[in-house]
């Protein structure tokens, strides 16, 4: 074979880009079309079989605007199956003077592409103590679930790349994060707050392609973008790490971003196992009532797992994951607290409450409580009354001929209240047992402590006729032979009680 054979002087050929990051993103979709036909909706479609329906986050930007474009054409290829839809989101977070401008760019690329937009604004709070980019971050992930959620969409798609995940990785070792943090992005993962079992899950089908590929892309299909002046602002510490240390790093080690990206998907991979065993511990501890874990069998798992099993429940129920030291402050309270008065923890606006042998997650309403709920109401004879801050209604049901109600005629015209429990009240619930202090009541009806607070009791004319969670007072009970019309009391709460 001659030196000038093409097949010995050829040269390596380079990756096409825009294929290769038009696979990455087919690639995702058929991930997220599988997740769907593993957990299939109400309504199967055969043909095609789970169609993905797509929101895409896209603030404009170089990154975003190369994504909505593969998007868009994979969309509109002919005879494609895996899409049904793709909606373009636009969070607007008012924090620039370009802010408007950019949102009527958003609709002019959006017509070109023939994508509907949604454009979203939120409030940032400037002054907030995790920063603004965090909170912002919050604010625009909020809006996007909130869109997701209208539309029934599967994922969340955003145009984050290799680099961005390198710069996260510092930015959360210098924190000082666990694995879960140090594997910055993952490719597709349920979103933060949502439950394990959720259908809507993130998607970065691009977490493993450097920035220069959409660069290249982006300027080659002569796409128009915005540049945010913020990027360039080195007092927040993405942009201090992009623009000054990564440079630097370049200089004296080039290469090393490919090195990295191999420990964070190292890291990423720890993280995976750690999230499996920590599912593992979960259900082996779950109780039979639900929202609850057996703390006895909790305690028996090693320290490390203990903390990974209680982040992974809190995970699964939707809560945000607190920090190390508030799992292990969790844990000291639990080994320590034998009662289910004492232990309440408040996390990510739901609560730890001790239920005799098992540790419940539980939503709380503080608002409601921190006010006065006593009212007196008046029954003219509809057959329910809203009770407002007590979360529920009062029923009042016609009884039957053999049914022991009270006086419909004194339930009227009487002084009827509503009341909260202030201790020390008592209510004979038989006719053949003595009447009994109610905080005993509870307890034989297992109901827990905390939850009694939200349970009213109504009291007719200065005298306790009934008791939500327990029943009504007998001797009040009107005599069914004298008294035909009469009527007996039920509290329906809008969120069922742990207990009843």
């Amino acid at each position: 074979m001659s030196s000038s054979d093409p097949q010995r002087t050829a040269k390596p050929r380079r990756p096409n880009k825009t294929a290769e990051l038009t696979a990455c993103v087919s690639h995702v979709v058929e991930l997220i079309a599988e997740r769907r036909a593993a957990n299939p909706s109400d309504v199967f479609v055969l043909e095609p079989v789970n169609p993905v329906r797509i929101i895409v986050a896209y603030s404009g930007g170089r990154d975003s605007t190369a994504l909505v474009d593969i998007l868009a054409k994979l969309f509109h290829k002919r005879h494609q199956t895996a899409i049904d839809e793709i909606t373009v989101v636009h969070v607007n977070h008012g924090l620039s003077k370009n802010a408007e401008s950019w949102v009527e760019h958003a609709r002019l690329m959006c017509e070109k592409w023939r994508l509907p937009l949604v454009v979203e604004k939120v409030y940032v709070n400037k002054n907030a103590g995790q920063g603004i980019e965090a909170a912002a971050r919050e604010a625009r992930y909020k809006a996007l679930v909130k869109v997701a959620k209208a539309q029934k969409a599967d994922v969340i798609m955003t145009g984050h790349h290799q680099d961005d995940r390198l710069e996260t990785f510092l930015i959360q070792w210098m924190r000082g994060a666990g694995p879960e943090g140090l594997a910055a992005m993952s490719p597709v993962r349920p979103m933060e707050t949502a439950p394990l079992s959720s259908r809507l899950v993130l998607a970065r089908p691009w977490i493993d392609v450097p920035r220069g590929w959409i660069e290249a892309y982006a300027e080659r299909a002569k796409l128009a973008w915005i540049e945010d002046e913020s990027n360039a602002d080195t007092r927040f510490l993405r942009n201090l790490i992009r623009n000054d240390i990564l440079p630097k790093l370049d200089e004296t080690r080039p290469g090393w971003r490919q090195a990295a990206a191999r420990s964070i998907g190292l890291v990423a991979q720890s993280a995976d196992i750690m999230r499996s065993v920590g599912g593992e511990d979960v259900e082996s501890c779950r109780a039979d009532i639900p929202h609850a874990l057996i703390i006895a069998k909790l305690l028996m798992l090693p320290l490390v797992r203990q903390a990974l099993c209680l982040r992974s429940w809190l995970q699964s129920e939707g809560v945000r994951a607190p920090s190390k030291a508030r799992l292990l402050d969790c844990l000291r309270q639990v080994r320590e607290t034998h009662t289910d008065s004492r232990l309440s923890i408040r996390i990510d606006g739901r609560e730890i409450r001790r239920w005799g042998a098992n540790l419940v997650l539980r939503d709380v309403e503080p608002a409601a409580r921190d006010h006065p709920r006593d009212m007196t109401i008046v029954w003219d004879g509809s057959p329910e009354i809203g009770l407002g801050l007590w979360g529920g209604v009062l029923k009042f049901v016609p009884c039957q001929p053999e049914e022991d109600g009270f006086d419909a005629a004194k339930v009227r015209s009487g002084v009827l209240q509503v009341k909260a429990r202030k201790g020390g009240e008592k209510i004979k619930l038989y006719r053949l047992r003595p009447s009994r202090n109610l905080k005993h009541l509870y307890q034989a009806a297992n109901i827990p402590s905390f939850e009694r607070s939200a349970l009213p009791l109504v009291w007719l004319d200065g005298e306790l006729i009934f008791a939500a969670g327990l029943g009504a007072e007998v001797r009040a009970l009107a005599d069914k032979d004298l008294v035909p019309e009469r009527v007996k009391l039920m509290w329906v709460p809008d969120k069922p009680l742990l207990g009843l």
